[in-house]
């Protein structure tokens, strides 16, 4: 898998930014931004370009997903969710997963450890 992960600490704190200017698909890869990483809590933005599959197992990770732009399948233990611009999910920890692109599509994905 392609996976182009950027620098972290790209983005400055107290500081706008527009992601969905900002995070640009590359061809037959799954482009990932590191906006800010902290013990318990990871926020990043991904751009998945089409065909392109992301899976868990089992990640002790409670994940909220938001998709930003385009169309995107997140699927929590065998059940599909088609989820498009605007649409947010909640992945509960300890289940399999995967978000496939059968579009491209722009999503932020926060994860906090479930303690």
């Amino acid at each position: 898998m392609d996976y182009l992960i950027m620098e972290k600490g790209e983005f400055e704190e107290s500081r706008t930014f527009n992601l969905s200017d900002i995070l640009e698909f590359d061809s037959n890869a799954i482009v990932v931004k590191n906006i800010s990483v902290q013990n318990n809590c990871v926020i990043q933005a991904f751009a998945f370009d089409f065909g392109k599959v992301l899976s868990h197992n089992e990640s002790p990770f409670i994940r909220f997903i938001h998709i930003i732009e385009g169309k995107a399948e997140v699927i929590i233990d065998g059940n599909s969710n088609f989820m498009q611009s605007g649409d947010s999910i909640i992945v509960p920890a300890h289940t399999s997963s995967s978000i496939e692109a059968n579009h491209r599509f722009k999503m932020i994905c926060t994860s906090i450890q479930n303690e």
